[in-house]
């Protein structure tokens, strides 16, 4: 862990990754507040980007104020959380000081001068390594931090549903429902619908409200996902969306790009993809559905809900 006793007197931000998710943000303020109780020095929670309505209804849940907006990080003393990819960081994040890195996604292509303290460890949420610190140093979770670390593990985990889930996890969100003084299942599923409001959007906010980019040198992917509470009305869209991924994909040159439209309660997704068929469905081995002439098309996914672990690991494989 980074010892803030070698820092000199400069701002410190904790930062997530770009289109930030819950997770990204309750990290922030957590890591934030734990470093400034644990060292007596003040670190700043901030964000890389707009949040998402299910964030918004978090933090206005549990009184916390929005973070700062970070725009560049040239020259900063920078925390990073739930991330460690360069396409997914703040503007020129190789020009900033790096001091600390704690996420549970794959290992990329962040790199620093000196070594630093990296912790990588696969969870249902970057939150619930940091709610695991408190425990390590005794630093009393009240009950709107409770909230607001609850609120990022039941969020990545679909309320415990994804298969990113593991046991510890669902342990701490147990804890920290009882601190929030919450029911874990009813208060899971008011902040999940509170996200679910994709079909109020243009495909464009969809497609990039939770997008991230995986590059490996010149080449790279792109996968989204979009929450909602039954399929009908956003399939409705389902000619527009494949449209806009498409014209996503050829204007920024990637290789393919995806999006997950997951049913947060069936537990099951639909693929949107724009890139090349003959390379896109053996990866899954099911059904492509086409649009008209539009390059691409889409694929229903049974009981699939994680980006990270059930797509992800697939689609890198283009790479």
């Amino acid at each position: 862990m980074i010892d803030l006793k070698r820092t000199k007197d400069k701002n410190i931000y904790v930062v997530g990754h770009l289109n930030p998710d819950t997770d990204s943000i309750c990290s922030a303020i957590a890591y934030a507040h734990f470093l400034t109780e644990k060292h007596k020095k003040n670190v700043i929670p901030a964000r890389a980007g707009e949040l998402n309505s299910e964030t918004k209804f978090v933090l206005k849940k549990w009184g916390f104020k929005v973070p700062i907006r970070l725009s560049n990080a040239s020259g900063k003393n920078i925390i990073i959380v739930d991330h460690n990819e360069i396409d997914q960081s703040v503007r020129n994040i190789r020009e900033a000081k790096i001091l600390e890195i704690i996420d549970h996604h794959r290992i990329g292509d962040v790199e620093t001068i000196h070594p630093i303290p990296f912790e990588n460890e696969p969870r249902g949420a970057t939150c619930a390594i940091i709610a695991d610190r408190y425990s390590w140093f005794r630093i009393p979770i009240k009950r709107k931090l409770a909230g607001l670390m609850l609120s990022a593990i039941l969020s990545d985990t679909l309320l415990l549903k994804s298969p990113t889930t593991i046991p510890k996890d669902r342990v701490l969100a147990k804890k920290l429902a009882k601190v929030a003084k919450v029911s874990l299942q009813k208060y899971g599923n008011e902040m999940l619908e509170a996200g679910c409001d994709a079909i109020k959007h243009s495909a464009n906010k969809i497609i990039l409200t939770d997008f991230k980019t995986y590059r490996k040198e010149r080449r790279k992917i792109g996968i989204s996902q979009a929450p909602v509470i039954g399929f009908k009305k956003i399939m409705e869209r389902k000619e527009e969306l494949l449209k806009e991924l498409s014209r996503l994909q050829k204007k920024n040159n990637y290789v393919a790009m995806f999006l997950m439209i997951t049913d947060i309660i069936a537990g099951d997704s639909y693929l949107f993809f724009a890139g090349n068929e003959s390379k896109i469905k053996p990866l899954f081995k099911k059904k492509v559905e086409r649009i008209g002439d539009l390059k691409g098309g889409i694929i229903f996914l049974k009981k699939v809900v994680s980006r990270k672990k059930q797509v992800q690991l697939k689609v890198l494989e283009l790479l």
